[in-house]
């Protein structure tokens, strides 16, 4: 008799913690993302990935970092496309310069971030990924203040590297 008792109740408590638990989270993506300088990107972009859901304070940031890095990779497939135009020896420049950093990024930035978001020690994710940001601020202003053909992809990381160092400052 006190089989079916125990039963009805655990299934019920597994009922409650899958019917509440992506709220939990909604809620932790939301307090998270109010402690960064782009809070409404911040919420859109975590909650667009599933993972979110279900994530912790650290996995929110390794989240962040790997739309970093999809936007590192996408941005270097634009600047290798653009390089092969033959563009204005200026822009070529330009468009070099971002290269390296994004290759930089991707390279060294975005996995010494993984590890330390992995690890605990938060400090380097904060510098990593200020340099990612600062870098994607660099590349759009090598192009002489004028709008890059790099604008939309250079703002995306910065905004997303900014965020992730901020949730990375906020483990620490």
């Amino acid at each position: 008799m006190k089989t079916p008792v125990l039963f009805a109740l655990l299934s019920f408590a597994q009922i409650l913690l899958v019917a509440f638990l992506p709220f939990a989270s909604a809620g932790l993506v939301d307090d998270t993302c109010k402690k960064t300088p782009y809070s409404h990107f911040c919420v859109s972009a975590l909650r667009s990935d599933r993972r979110s859901s279900t994530a912790d304070t650290p996995t929110l940031g390794l989240i962040m970092v790997d739309k970093v890095d999809a936007n590192a990779k996408s941005s270097l497939a634009k600047i290798k496309d653009l390089l092969g135009k033959a563009p204005h020896p200026g822009t070529k420049r330009a468009l070099t310069s971002c290269r390296e950093s994004y290759q930089a990024t991707r390279s060294a930035f975005v996995p010494s971030s993984k590890e330390s978001l992995t690890k605990g020690d938060y400090k380097f994710a904060v510098e990593y990924m200020n340099s990612a940001a600062s870098d994607a601020s660099d590349c759009e202003a090598g192009f002489g203040g004028s709008k890059s053909p790099l604008s939309d992809l250079n703002n995306y990381e910065h905004k997303a590297a900014s965020v992730a160092s901020a949730i990375a400052s906020s483990l620490l």
